[in-house]
């Protein structure tokens, strides 16, 4: 199966009707609704209600997203990965893409189930109750996704997919109840390789979603929050650690149009990250709060030092090849 990014899920952070303010006495408090110590917002800005009490016009309106989104979603997978169908298989792709496929499944189960989350906090149920059901919810998805793969002609049913879709899926729900965890985030960097100087697919035509040459996943790390206090007070707040993995030359060949097909070869990153909640200021208009938010889940360009079988280079601002050999 390959990876649906769902990073354009993350466009719901706009509907919903504005909350009032909090009472407090149905809502957490801001304090104790944190990320890695920082502020935590729902799609509004809010904070999530102590005891689950369904509220219809929200519910209704991100049920009405969710269900429009999933149909475009599986329109375009029918159309391009299902076009042709037959009887249920198992087809094991363990190292397929040099092993990025499997980090895609990873972050998409994760970001499946943050959304998941997110959304059912919005609908009235609690922090706890969303953390569960959401993490349950984006699995689902990822498990529906992978069993139609399975009766593809092309593809099949593949186990290491779905033990990637049920790790992020279950790293969410750990992140949400394990203080400490929410110093590690998944994050997601594109940028289409014709404007970085890496070969592109020769093959077919990519989406966004399964551009592997364009593609890096990462985890993020709070620094700050990890060092002894009395090394803390140095280390600039704004300022994270991102280690990546991705790969090039993904279905490329030599030359055309029948030449062999090129190794594909992988990379590992590590870089000067960014944590836009505290570079960007609080907005008193909620919904844009949730946007800050969700800027920490991609990996916009920074300073990159990558290694890869062409040996380690230092990029000044990855993807774009402004690059120093070592």
């Amino acid at each position: 199966m390959r990876c649906r990014v769902a990073i354009a899920i993350l466009l719901l952070a706009s509907i919903g009707a504005a909350h009032a303010a909090p009472d407090d006495s149905l809502y957490l408090f801001r304090h104790e609704f944190t990320d890695a110590g920082r502020p935590r917002y729902t799609f509004t800005g809010s904070t999530p209600r102590r005891i689950t009490d369904i509220q219809t016009v929200p519910t209704l309106a991100i049920s009405a997203a969710y269900t429009g989104l999933f149909v475009a979603l599986q329109a375009q997978m029918s159309s391009s990965w299902w076009q042709r169908s037959g009887s249920f298989k198992i087809q094991e792709d363990g190292d397929y893409a040099r092993y990025a496929d499997k980090a895609g499944h990873f972050f998409t189960g994760f970001t499946m189930s943050t959304i998941m989350g997110d959304a059912l906090m919005e609908c009235g149920f609690n922090y706890e109750t969303s953390t569960w059901l959401g993490s349950a919810m984006g699995l689902a998805y990822m498990t529906v996704i992978e069993i139609q793969d399975g009766y593809a002609t092309t593809w099949g049913f593949s186990p290491s997919d779905q033990i990637a879709n049920t790790t992020g899926a279950v790293f969410y729900a750990a992140r949400n109840l394990v203080p400490s965890l929410q110093n590690v985030t998944p994050r997601w960097s594109y940028m289409p390789a014709q404007l970085t100087g890496e070969r592109a697919t020769t093959e077919r035509p990519l989406t966004i979603f399964d551009d592997y040459n364009s593609t890096v996943f990462w985890l993020n790390f709070n620094v700050e929050n990890m060092l002894p206090v009395k090394w803390a007070e140095y280390w600039p707040d704004w300022m994270t650690i991102s280690v990546g993995y991705g790969c090039r030359d993904y279905e490329v060949r030599s030359s055309l149009p029948d030449g062999p097909m090129l190794p594909v070869r992988s990379r590992a990153l590590i870089g000067i990250d960014y944590d836009w909640l505290k570079i960007i200021p609080e907005s008193r208009v909620g919904v844009l709060n949730y946007v800050r938010q969700a800027l920490n889940y991609i990996r916009l360009p920074g300073p990159t030092l990558e290694f890869s079988d062409s040996g380690p280079r230092f990029v000044l601002l990855f993807p774009f090849a402004v690059v120093v050999p070592l």
